[in-house]
Protein backbone atom coordinates (compact mmCIF):
# COMPACT_ATOMS: atom_id res chain seq x y z
CA UNK A 1 0.00 0.00 0.00
CA UNK A 2 2.81 2.22 0.95
CA UNK A 3 4.34 1.93 -2.70
CA UNK A 4 0.81 2.22 -4.35
CA UNK A 5 0.53 5.64 -2.30
CA UNK A 6 4.41 6.84 -3.01
CA UNK A 7 3.79 5.90 -6.61
CA UNK A 8 0.98 7.90 -7.10
CA UNK A 9 2.47 10.64 -5.33
CA UNK A 10 5.63 10.87 -7.62
CA UNK A 11 3.55 10.85 -10.72
CA UNK A 12 1.28 13.70 -9.40
CA UNK A 13 4.01 15.64 -8.78
CA UNK A 14 5.37 14.87 -12.09
CA UNK A 15 1.87 16.33 -13.72
CA UNK A 16 1.78 19.40 -11.92
CA UNK A 17 5.63 19.99 -12.66
CA UNK A 18 5.07 19.84 -16.11
CA UNK A 19 2.35 21.67 -16.02
CA UNK A 20 3.78 24.45 -15.15
CA UNK A 21 6.58 24.32 -17.24
CA UNK A 22 3.86 24.50 -20.31
CA UNK A 23 3.16 27.88 -19.02
CA UNK A 24 6.84 29.16 -18.59
CA UNK A 25 7.30 27.77 -21.71
CA UNK A 26 4.33 30.08 -22.99
CA UNK A 27 5.65 33.45 -21.31
CA UNK A 28 8.81 32.74 -22.60
CA UNK A 29 7.68 32.46 -26.38
CA UNK A 30 5.83 35.54 -25.72
CA UNK A 31 9.32 37.38 -24.23
CA UNK A 32 11.02 35.99 -27.12
CA UNK A 33 8.73 37.94 -29.29
CA UNK A 34 8.82 41.29 -28.06
CA UNK A 35 12.21 40.82 -28.11
CA UNK A 36 12.78 39.92 -31.82
CA UNK A 37 10.14 43.04 -32.73
CA UNK A 38 11.99 45.59 -30.59
CA UNK A 39 15.27 44.38 -32.05
CA UNK A 40 13.50 44.48 -35.50
CA UNK A 41 12.36 48.23 -34.75
CA UNK A 42 16.01 48.72 -33.81
CA UNK A 43 18.01 47.71 -36.90
CA UNK A 44 15.32 49.40 -39.32
CA UNK A 45 15.73 52.53 -37.84
CA UNK A 46 19.29 52.28 -37.39
CA UNK A 47 19.67 51.61 -41.67
CA UNK A 48 17.54 54.37 -42.20
CA UNK A 49 19.34 56.64 -40.70
CA UNK A 50 20.15 59.49 -43.31
CA UNK A 51 23.74 60.93 -44.22
CA UNK A 52 22.56 63.70 -44.26
CA UNK A 53 21.54 65.99 -41.28
CA UNK A 54 18.16 66.10 -41.43
CA UNK A 55 15.50 66.30 -38.73
CA UNK A 56 14.79 62.48 -39.28
CA UNK A 57 18.15 61.53 -38.71
CA UNK A 58 19.01 63.36 -36.13
CA UNK A 59 15.79 61.83 -34.29
CA UNK A 60 17.07 58.29 -34.88
CA UNK A 61 20.38 59.31 -33.48
CA UNK A 62 19.36 60.31 -30.40
CA UNK A 63 17.23 57.14 -30.15
CA UNK A 64 19.76 54.94 -31.45
CA UNK A 65 21.40 55.80 -28.00
CA UNK A 66 18.00 55.37 -25.75
CA UNK A 67 17.45 52.00 -27.62
CA UNK A 68 21.02 50.86 -26.62
CA UNK A 69 20.55 52.28 -23.15
CA UNK A 70 17.15 49.82 -22.48
CA UNK A 71 18.60 46.99 -24.41
CA UNK A 72 19.91 45.13 -21.77
CA UNK A 73 17.04 45.36 -19.93
CA UNK A 74 14.88 44.39 -22.73
CA UNK A 75 17.31 41.19 -23.38
CA UNK A 76 17.29 40.18 -19.25
CA UNK A 77 13.88 37.96 -19.40
CA UNK A 78 12.58 39.75 -16.39
CA UNK A 79 8.94 41.30 -17.30
CA UNK A 80 9.38 44.21 -15.02
CA UNK A 81 12.55 45.10 -16.24
CA UNK A 82 11.21 45.04 -19.75
CA UNK A 83 8.02 47.25 -18.64
CA UNK A 84 10.36 49.78 -17.70
CA UNK A 85 12.43 49.52 -20.60
CA UNK A 86 9.53 49.86 -22.91
CA UNK A 87 8.53 52.74 -21.38
CA UNK A 88 11.32 54.49 -21.13
CA UNK A 89 11.36 53.90 -24.60
CA UNK A 90 7.78 54.60 -25.56
CA UNK A 91 8.09 58.12 -23.52
CA UNK A 92 11.50 59.13 -25.42
CA UNK A 93 9.80 58.85 -28.69
CA UNK A 94 6.60 60.29 -27.80
CA UNK A 95 8.53 63.86 -26.43
CA UNK A 96 10.31 63.12 -29.63
CA UNK A 97 7.34 63.08 -31.72
CA UNK A 98 5.97 66.42 -29.97
CA UNK A 99 8.88 67.88 -30.38
CA UNK A 100 8.11 67.61 -34.48
CA UNK A 101 4.56 67.94 -34.53
CA UNK A 102 4.80 71.61 -32.92
CA UNK A 103 7.95 72.31 -35.24
CA UNK A 104 5.93 70.59 -38.18
CA UNK A 105 2.19 73.03 -36.78
CA UNK A 106 4.68 76.24 -36.87
CA UNK A 107 5.40 75.78 -40.66
CA UNK A 108 2.15 74.99 -42.02
CA UNK A 109 -0.55 77.49 -42.95
CA UNK A 110 -4.04 77.17 -40.58
CA UNK A 111 -5.83 75.33 -43.28
CA UNK A 112 -2.83 72.95 -43.06
CA UNK A 113 -2.64 72.97 -39.19
CA UNK A 114 -6.52 71.96 -38.71
CA UNK A 115 -6.39 68.89 -40.78
CA UNK A 116 -2.93 67.73 -39.70
CA UNK A 117 -4.24 67.97 -35.80
CA UNK A 118 -7.66 65.84 -37.17
CA UNK A 119 -5.30 63.15 -38.25
CA UNK A 120 -3.21 63.56 -35.04
CA UNK A 121 -6.59 62.76 -33.34
CA UNK A 122 -7.25 59.88 -35.69
CA UNK A 123 -4.01 58.25 -35.19
CA UNK A 124 -4.44 58.37 -31.39
CA UNK A 125 -7.83 56.86 -31.62
CA UNK A 126 -6.05 53.85 -33.86
CA UNK A 127 -3.37 53.64 -31.82
CA UNK A 128 -4.98 52.71 -28.38
CA UNK A 129 -7.71 50.27 -30.16
CA UNK A 130 -3.92 48.67 -31.44
CA UNK A 131 -2.77 48.74 -28.02
CA UNK A 132 -5.98 47.05 -26.60
CA UNK A 133 -6.03 44.17 -28.90
CA UNK A 134 -2.39 43.46 -28.81
CA UNK A 135 -3.11 42.88 -24.82
CA UNK A 136 -6.11 40.58 -25.30
CA UNK A 137 -3.48 38.52 -26.70
CA UNK A 138 -2.37 37.53 -22.97
CA UNK A 139 -5.54 36.99 -22.28
CA UNK A 140 -4.43 39.61 -18.87
CA UNK A 141 -0.96 37.72 -17.97
CA UNK A 142 1.78 39.64 -17.05
CA UNK A 143 3.46 39.81 -20.32
CA UNK A 144 0.20 42.01 -21.22
CA UNK A 145 1.79 45.15 -20.16
CA UNK A 146 4.42 44.39 -22.13
CA UNK A 147 2.78 43.79 -25.03
CA UNK A 148 0.45 46.62 -24.85
CA UNK A 149 3.79 48.81 -24.35
CA UNK A 150 5.49 47.40 -27.75
CA UNK A 151 2.53 48.33 -30.01
CA UNK A 152 2.84 51.90 -28.43
CA UNK A 153 6.44 52.22 -28.21
CA UNK A 154 6.21 50.65 -31.76
CA UNK A 155 3.31 53.30 -33.30
CA UNK A 156 4.99 56.55 -32.06
CA UNK A 157 8.63 55.74 -33.68
CA UNK A 158 6.45 55.29 -36.45
CA UNK A 159 4.84 58.36 -36.26
CA UNK A 160 7.01 60.37 -35.11
CA UNK A 161 9.43 59.52 -37.90
CA UNK A 162 6.53 59.97 -40.84
CA UNK A 163 6.07 63.53 -39.13
CA UNK A 164 9.77 63.92 -38.94
CA UNK A 165 9.70 63.30 -43.31
CA UNK A 166 7.12 65.72 -43.76
CA UNK A 167 8.78 68.31 -41.41
CA UNK A 168 11.71 67.40 -43.85
CA UNK A 169 10.08 68.05 -47.07
CA UNK A 170 8.67 71.49 -45.75
CA UNK A 171 12.37 72.42 -45.10
CA UNK A 172 13.84 71.43 -48.49
CA UNK A 173 11.19 73.27 -50.02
Amino acid sequence: MKKLFLTLTVLLMGVVACSKSGKDEKKETKETEIKQEVNKTTAVSSSNIKSESSYEAQILERMGAVKKEVQPALDSGVTADMNNAIQKLGDSWDAEMKKVYELLLSKLSENEKAKLQKEQEEWIKKVKEDVEKSTEESEGGTISGTLGGNAWASAIEKRTLELAKRYDLLNNK
